[in-house]
């Protein structure tokens, strides 16, 4: 499906609104119809109501100065987002504004010049007509955003903004107008980005289409990836890419102690719902470890019910209802992290825990230095002989740097 979005999207570079660069804010609308798994049907319903949404901003009264925008559908990323939020305010006074989805802040109407600056834009691509219609639907929406933020004059209001997530709706919008407006803008990194080696689901927005003037990334690991794919599409990123740190550290002294009982105690975190499979079969593997072996397993948050994963689940196992990896680092002493296509395997070596890396079909992410398994003998071997993989706390997440604060207080002095 990316590739097709990837297409389309070229089709949107000369697209522009009372001089705003539609292109990013747009895609990023439209990712969410072509990359929608549901029925053909359904997605034309969610292209209709898209063109009768009008945005209403009733938070503008908070975005003044320097500003801090958020939006998250989980509990995890809540948490994650404003604790960076007050961060960044401690040294320099930032306003934090919660963006709602789009749907909860607009009324229904339609703007007959938004919908005929879209179709002028429209009829100049050479594209199916579903296809067509998925663009018509997405441009009249950003349009009609853009008129909302000019009507209030949100730019005007405010100095700076940073941004939990510059690529996706709701918050691209009014980072697009802001750096319109030449306002410095920031986006955040907030989980493991890198190229996709197979495939490249809706994720790969977060760096690829970026709306603000500058990406803050965990680490140079995640800084080379995101050049590299660029590279591989012949493309030049449009902004930015400072290095600060890892978004999340944990607080100081809390490496996790290992298993003092006799057996090694493994934690299994899983991935999300595109994996649903593979994660199946990793589990069925565990299943056949020796009696000796603890295993925990970790679930993503939105498959804390998930039917066919817990019809999975060893028997042996223990489901880990901790509300964050971080207090199930610290309290579980762990010997040994296993699992794939999830930054929380990676996340556990910032608590001294090994990782190790199951080689699913659907393995998205290839790097030296990660000791990874096949079957139940290999993973055995790893348990009992651990390779240090503290290293990669620094490679891949950047654990010893957290530099937001002053790269973004330096750029606005």
């Amino acid at each position: 499906m990316y590739s097709l979005y990837a297409q389309t999207k070229e089709k949107l570079r000369f697209a522009t609104y009372r001089g705003y660069d539609l292109c990013n804010p747009t895609a990023a609308v439209l990712a969410h119809l072509l990359f929608d798994k549901r029925s053909t049907r359904k997605k034309i319903r969610s292209a209709f109501k898209l063109i009768r949404l009008t945005p209403r901003y009733r938070h503008h009264d908070q975005l003044k100065g320097d500003a801090y925008i958020w939006h998250c559908d989980r509990d995890d990323q809540t948490k994650l987002a404003l604790s960076i939020g007050n961060r960044l305010s401690e040294e320099r006074r930032r306003n934090i504004s919660y963006m709602p989805a789009i749907k909860e802040d607009a009324t229904k109407s339609l703007d007959w010049r938004a919908m005929y600056a879209a179709w002028r834009i429209t009829r100049r691509c050479s594209l199916p007509l579903l296809l067509q219609f998925y663009v018509f639907s997405a441009l009249c929406h950003t349009i009609k955003h853009f008129r909302a933020i000019d009507r209030l004059q949100i730019p005007q209001q405010l100095t700076s903004l940073v941004s939990f997530n510059s690529a996706n709706i709701p918050e691209c919008f009014l980072v697009a107008a802001c750096r319109h407006h030449d306002l410095p803008t920031y986006s955040l990194q907030h989980g493991l980005y890198h190229r996709y080696r197979g495939e490249q689901p809706i994720d790969i927005i977060n760096y690829e289409n970026v709306t603000a003037g500058t990406l803050l990334v965990w680490s140079e690991f995640c800084r080379a990836e995101i050049a590299e794919f660029h590279r591989e599409i012949g493309r030049t990123p449009d902004y930015q890419i400072r290095v600060a740190g890892y978004i999340d550290p944990p607080e100081p002294q809390t490496a996790s102690k290992p298993s003092t009982q006799a057996g090694k105690h493994l934690l299994c975190v899983l991935p999300g719902k595109r994996y649903v499979g593979d994660s199946i079969e990793l589990l069925h593997l565990l299943a056949a470890l020796p009696a000796h072996y603890r295993l925990t397993v970790r679930l993503h948050p939105l498959l804390a019910k998930d039917a066919a994963l817990m019809t999975a689940l060893p028997s042996s196992a223990s489901l880990d209802d901790s509300p964050t990896l971080a207090h199930a680092l610290r309290t579980g002493g762990y010997d040994l992290a296993i699992g794939f296509n999830t930054t929380s395997l990676f996340e556990a070596t910032l608590f001294g825990v090994p990782c190790a890396l199951y080689q699913a079909k659907s393995l998205n992410l290839i790097t030296d230095g990660i000791p990874s398994f096949n079957n139940t003998d290999e993973l055995t071997r790893l348990a009992d002989a651990p390779t240090d993989t503290r290293q990669l706390a620094e490679y891949i997440l950047g654990a010893s740097c957290f530099r937001y604060a002053e790269i973004i207080n330096a750029a606005e002095t």
